[in-house]
């Protein structure tokens, strides 16, 4: 429950940053990169807007991709670990038996 009333309070104040942000930034503008600019006109929050869902959504990507790299390299290691403890097991086997002779 506790859990819900905090989601349900980040949602919230999200919202009304979302429509706090969209109602001071109503200026429309274009954007220039060097000597190419935007051929249309949007007011400042949806350029804001924008930016950081890409933000967002690259910063996802990037996490995304290491966790896939951390998890491909986690299973690496517990295949040698598996095949270093069958190795092991299989010396302290021999050594039993050959003690035992």
């Amino acid at each position: 429950m506790k859990l819900i009333r905090s989601v349900a309070l980040v949602a919230a104040m999200l919202m009304a940053f979302l429509f706090a942000a969209l109602f001071v930034n109503q200026q429309e503008m274009t954007l220039s990169f060097a000597l190419w600019e935007t051929p249309f006109a949007l007011s400042m929050f949806w350029w804001l807007l924008a930016a950081f869902l890409m933000g967002l959504a690259f910063g996802l990507l990037n996490g995304a991709w290491i966790n896939v790299k951390q998890r491909l390299k986690s299973h690496k290691l517990q295949q040698e670990l598996s095949s270093s403890m069958q190795e092991l097991e299989r010396i302290r086997s021999l050594t039993v038996h050959s003690s035992q002779q």
